[in-house]
């Protein structure tokens, strides 16, 4: 027996507050504050949608708006706009119009579900950080 894949779509003008965690991937066009997790599948931050917490899954695509930490654990392509710190163990892409504000980004071995930041030699890019002056 067979098992079909489902998907969810949270649709534009819904406003959640609280974590969102789901064993399969989803399209995200809402408003979302708190952390958003799936465990498998492909999770989506659509053209309009907003994550105010970390998003943590197997394949993320980023076409909206997330500020926090984004942790993926086999893909991720980024169109939109990142504010926080990225983690991925697989592949990643940016987009021609992606944003990155006080983003580093760290290729990390892996990222376990709820997992934790990488050790403190992970090597790291930082983009949009600003240089720390000499007090005159």
């Amino acid at each position: 027996m067979t098992s079909t894949p489902s998907f969810s779509v949270l649709r534009a003008g819904m406003s959640i507050h609280g974590d969102l965690v789901s064993e399969d991937g989803f399209t995200c066009l809402a408003l979302v504050t708190g952390n958003v997790r799936a465990s498998h599948g492909l999770l989506h931050i659509g053209r309009g949608g907003v994550v105010h917490g970390d998003v943590e899954g197997e394949h993320i695509i980023i076409d909206g708006t997330v500020e926090g930490d984004v942790k993926s654990r086999a893909s991720l392509k980024i169109n939109g706009r990142v504010k926080g710190r990225i983690f991925y163990a697989g592949t990643i892409r940016l987009g021609e119009s992606v944003t990155l504000e006080g983003s580093s980004i760290t290729r990390v071995q892996a990222v376990g579900y709820g997992g934790s930041p990488p050790k403190e030699d992970a090597a790291a890019i930082h983009i949009n950080e600003p240089e720390a002056t000499a007090p005159t």
